[in-house]
């Protein structure tokens, strides 16, 4: 009946029908009453062991948790600091682009000064040459031929004026004639006799022509050929030209040959230089030897040394400060210039220029 409750089918697992066969067997014979599945528990000495195990762990866990706790707290504070430190590198890197920014200004504005101390002492020098020359012009004045035309003007004045006075002479007469005819007999006969007592002096209406005196001239001639100054025209100034060195790939320091300015370049390995000089300027020699090419449009011509053709670049690549910092080489006209040495080469030079100038 069991069986059949089960297994309606007499299907199932082969467990399960060995269970419900001994299951039988034992009602039948009579111990149905008794306990089917008796659990009997035996007790192990290493359950204790393995709690307390457990517990150990459980304490190791929680302090290692505690640790990794700090540890976190440790690095995000290790992390806002070394933040705090970039952005403190980075300020104190454009406070130094800064400073050498106002070094080159510094420079410049000494440069200008020497500048204006020359033309100041050029300009002492010619102004005792000026008070010469007008010196000797207020001489010659005085012999000079409009002397005489002044006094031609004056003789023109002197007769204009006479001629004044005959005007004034006859519109007075009708005047007179009548106050003589007014006064007695007497006293017209001196007033006649004091008309024409004293006669004007007859002045001569026609000027006359003063020509200044050969002597007079010769002596001019000589004092205006005194007065010139001999000009020699001056030599032309010698070029800057630049020392040729082996190495490559590294900056250094250099003088040029005739004017020992400092100066610091870089060759390459096509024997191309490119140099900065106290004036805050890049120059890119390029080497005559090497293949023509189309040039970038930052190269400027300026002249030619040698075997090189010189170009300036006032700006795009290779024309400024923070391009040859930053970076590890750059590509000029189809050359790389390695950029090895340049912080040290480029403070040498800022030394040496405030010692020049």
């Amino acid at each position: 009946m069991l069986s059949n409750r089960s297994h309606p089918d007499k299907g199932g697992s082969k467990a399960l029908m060995q269970m419900v066969r001994q299951a039988y067997e034992q009602v039948m014979k009579g111990n149905g009453a008794s306990e089917a599945i008796r659990t009997v528990i035996k007790k192990d000495g290493r359950v204790d062991q393995l709690q307390n195990q457990l517990i150990t762990l459980e304490k190791i866990h929680e302090e290692l948790r505690i640790a990794f706790d700090e540890s976190q707290s440790k690095l995000r504070k290790s992390e806002a600091e070394l933040k705090h430190l970039r952005s403190t590198q980075s300020q104190q890197s454009h406070d130094d682009y800064e400073l050498t920014q106002l070094k080159r200004e510094n420079i410049r504005l000494k440069r200008d000064i020497t500048d204006l101390q020359h033309d100041l002492r050029a300009a002492k020098s010619t102004q005792p040459l000026r008070s010469a020359s007008s010196e000797l012009s207020e001489d010659i004045n005085p012999n000079s031929p409009f002397k005489g035309a002044s006094n031609v003007f004056k003789q023109a004045k002197t007769t204009g004026l006479t001629h004044r006075r005959k005007v004034w002479i006859v519109l007075a007469l009708p005047l007179l004639v009548i106050m003589a005819m007014l006064l007695p007999a007497g006293e017209h006969i001196q007033t006649i006799i004091a008309l024409f007592d004293s006669p004007a002096e007859k002045v001569n209406s026609h000027p006359k022509i003063l020509t200044a005196h050969p002597d007079d001239l010769a002596k001019k001639n000589a004092q205006q050929q005194a007065a010139m100054v001999m000009v020699i025209p001056e030599k032309p100034k010698a070029l800057p030209q630049l020392k040729l060195v082996k190495e490559f790939g590294a900056w250094h320091k250099g003088y040029f040959a005739e004017t020992q300015q400092p100066y610091i370049a870089i060759r390459s390995e096509g024997g191309s230089y490119v140099l900065h000089n106290c004036q805050g300027e890049f120059q890119y020699y390029m080497n005559q030897n090497l293949r023509s090419r189309r040039l970038p449009a930052n190269l400027i011509y300026e002249r030619r040394d040698r075997h090189f053709t010189i170009y300036s670049m006032p700006y795009g690549n290779g024309s400024t400060l923070a391009q040859w910092s930053g970076s590890k080489s750059l590509l000029i006209n189809d050359e790389y210039f390695p950029n090895q040495g340049f912080e040290n080469a480029y403070q040498d030079l800022l030394n040496t220029c405030d010692l020049v100038y």
